[in-house]
């Protein structure tokens, strides 16, 4: 379970005494948003994501391997596993090999990641870049090839799948920020808040200019009684 507050103010989440931190704008601009995208893909162990759009494999053959052990196939994979080393490395900011003896991704002596806890440390992964799960919400999909491409675009895009802005680039959303009124925030300090923090005070932002907005139109009499004005002071989804 993360720590809402530490993730709020920028810290790091400590799994297995190893540090794992939602990246900052300015870390993300040095690798560039695309190879941030695809950190995440490998990070979230998402094994059609990762074998069918970044490593090509057909339809035909990932259906042979569909059923089989997530953990277990991409690390059978050395392309895979080099590439999730760097992912891990960018997120952890330490240097992650794979340990083939014991199955583990490590930190020098220390174990991080294996089959035990890697979708633990996957679901941690998400929220400190800014990806609200709800384990309750379930979207219904008119077939499974709408589905899959929904999982698809997600996941390359870097979207926030809970988040009301899915239309809006991250670069949008650090625009919009910037000329909000009174929050201090600019193009010269944008770049040390880290993409959770983005993603949290857009969501914020986004729901007070609803209220905002709403509350003139209340003021005006042009809400019927049974329109309840939205609430800004809630809690957010990250």
């Amino acid at each position: 379970m993360c720590d809402r507050i530490r993730l709020f103010l920028g810290k790091p989440i400590c799994v297995n005494n190893i540090n794992i931190y939602s990246p900052t704008i300015d870390g993300i601009a040095e690798i560039g948003e695309v190879v941030y995208n695809i950190y995440i893909t490998l990070a979230s162990f998402n094994k059609e994501v990762i074998l069918k759009t970044l490593f090509g494999i057909s339809n035909e053959n990932y259906s042979l391997i569909e059923n089989e052990d997530t953990f277990d196939i991409l690390t059978s994979i050395p392309a895979v596993v080099h590439e999730t080393e760097k992912a891990f490395s960018f997120f952890t900011k330490s240097d992650v090999k794979y340990d083939l003896t014991s199955s583990s991704y490590m930190v020098e002596n220390l174990t991080f990641v294996n089959k035990g806890n890697y979708l633990e440390v996957s679901e941690m992964l998400k929220r400190l870049n800014g990806m609200a799960i709800d384990e309750n919400k379930t979207i219904k999909f008119k077939n499974e090839k709408a589905k899959k491409m929904y999982e698809k675009l997600m996941q390359l895009k870097g979207k926030n799948v809970n988040n009301d802005a899915d239309s809006l680039e991250l670069k949008d959303m650090l625009s919009i920020l910037c000329n909000a009124d009174g929050n201090g925030i600019d193009v010269f300090n944008i770049g040390k808040l880290t993409v959770y923090q983005v993603y949290e005070h857009f969501e914020r932002l986004n729901i007070k200019e609803q209220h905002k907005r709403l509350l003139n139109v209340w003021a005006n009499g042009h809400l019927s009684s049974e329109d309840k004005l939205p609430e800004w002071i809630t809690k957010s989804k990250l």
